[in-house]
């Protein structure tokens, strides 16, 4: 569910996410037009099995905090095979600065 969205002056998104029973997310990366994405994923309640997050290079990581770069950055959630997992995403796009 989206919480909260903005354009400008620096594009962002809040998202709650549920994930239930059987959800998962393949592999992917998310790219952007221009910038760099960056995303910062907070796990406010663990399922009981499984939706776990799978990243290859996160910039920041502990058991529930997660910031990461989308666009550069393969990452998947694993099957949630009980209960449910929420979270909370927060994600913006930082422009390039201009070359001088």
């Amino acid at each position: 569910m989206l919480l909260l969205q903005s354009l400008w002056p620096l594009p962002f998104d809040v998202y709650v996410l549920r994930f239930p029973e059987g959800a998962e997310i393949p592999p992917h990366t998310d790219p952007v037009a221009i910038g760099r994405h960056y995303r910062c994923n907070i796990v406010v309640k663990r399922a009981k099995e499984g939706g776990e997050f799978v990243c290859k290079a996160p910039i920041f990581a502990t058991s529930r905090i997660k910031i990461f770069r989308p666009d550069a950055c393969e990452h998947s959630v694993t099957r949630v095979v009980r209960g449910s997992r929420y979270v909370l995403s927060i994600g913006w796009v930082r422009r390039k600065p201009a070359n001088t």
